[in-house]
């Protein structure tokens, strides 16, 4: 049926790993989409803030004294990496925020949407 050898057996190739990595790439490029979108908006918001007379010095101040406040390490800002958390206005049940949707939760009891108003502290 095969002459001259030219028979190659089929490869296995492990599909949970290619699709994890598949996943991994639409994820990516999700987030690249989302940092050059925010990069638009804040060169927006910067300009805005020129025209309206505000003295960009003043943005530079406001950078480094952030940055600043971050480096030391406080409990507070430790715990930043934890997921806010809100009562819902409908049941009262604590909803976290969403992963997926930023800002957002939904009540896992009701179904009521919670907004997560973002805050820089």
């Amino acid at each position: 049926m095969y002459e001259n050898n030219s028979y190659i057996p089929p490869m296995i190739v492990n599909s949970r790993a290619g699709q994890e990595v598949a996943e991994a790439n639409i994820k990516i490029g999700d987030m690249s989409s989302k940092l050059a979108e925010l990069e638009v908006k804040l060169q927006a918001m910067y300009s805005v803030m020129i025209e309206q007379g505000i003295d960009p010095k003043l943005f530079d101040a406001k950078i480094e004294e952030i940055v600043n406040n971050r480096s030391v390490k406080t409990p507070a800002s430790q715990s930043r990496v934890q997921k806010q958390s809100k009562p819902c206005p409908e049941c009262g049940v604590d909803v976290k925020q969403s992963t997926d949707d930023p800002l957002v939760g939904r009540c896992l009891y009701c179904g009521a949407k919670v907004t997560f108003y973002p805050s820089f502290d």
